[in-house]
């Protein structure tokens, strides 16, 4: 092989090899390209999430503040009937506050509709794993299990007291006086001369009903704890969630 065809040669290998290093280095700059637009993406659809998430808290709070304040009055009315189921002979104004008190407190519901748009959303997607800071994402978990706890206990209150207080009571109190007076009004009941009667007065039937809402008055009560709890849980992953990603939601 002669001199030029050597040079020719070693031209040859230079070009293959300077296209081979164009070509590495355009796939390298492609692959960390593309890798930082993915983490461009994934750390706004973090912010975004997190943003999402203060606004479900934010939600949580105000329905939970609610909650509280109305099954700490349930609870108190409870106790005030229970008193007044003990409390015989009983006078018409005795019947009156306790129609009252039945149709004031007995019917109402006063658990939270917890707000589990950005949670399920996390959880369900797999996106959990783009919270860089593992306390917010942990936070976020318990704050998770703890609302099913929470939702569980009224559970309790609903299936195994209110819905039993419910078919006894319908064997004491009579309708009849009350067709007239909704929760937010039926205190003109004890306005009135009206002489309620009770369908049975038997003091079983009073004392089995008594027993009935002294537990759901227990549940409820631990209920409230629950909630107060659930309430600075909240509050505190929105003060973390703004001081972590500098959004400023009030």
């Amino acid at each position: 092989m002669d001199l030029g065809s050597n040079r020719q040669s070693s031209k040859r290998i230079k070009e293959y090899f300077i296209e081979f290093v164009m070509l590495f280095a355009a796939v390298t700059l492609g692959f960390f390209a593309e890798n930082f637009r993915e983490e461009m993406i994934e750390a706004q659809n973090e912010r975004d999430y997190m943003q999402t998430m203060i606004e479900d808290l934010k939600e949580d709070t105000a329905r939970i503040s609610a909650s509280i304040k109305s099954t700490e009055k349930k609870v108190q009315g409870i106790d005030s009937l229970i008193k007044y189921i003990y409390k015989k002979p009983y006078s018409d104004s005795d019947r009156r506050m306790m129609y009252y008190l039945f149709r004031r407190y007995m019917g109402s519901a006063t658990d939270v509709a917890f707000s589990k748009r950005t949670i399920n959303q996390l959880i369900n997607s797999g996106n959990l794993r783009i919270i860089k800071n593992m306390s917010i994402s942990d936070s976020i978990v318990l704050y998770d299990i703890n609302t099913e706890r929470t939702i569980r206990q009224y559970s309790v209150y609903h299936d195994q007291f209110q819905q039993k207080s419910r078919e006894i009571s319908n064997k004491i109190f009579d309708s009849y006086y009350l067709v007239d007076y909704d929760r937010s009004n039926v205190f003109h009941l004890l306005e009135t001369n009206i002489n309620p009667k009770f369908l049975d007065e038997d003091e079983k039937l009073l004392k089995e009903y008594a027993n009935a809402i002294y537990g759901g008055k227990g549940v409820l009560a631990i209920y409230v704890t629950i909630l107060k709890s659930k309430y600075t849980q909240a509050e505190n992953i929105i003060d973390l969630l703004n001081k972590e990603y500098d959004l400023k939601i009030k």
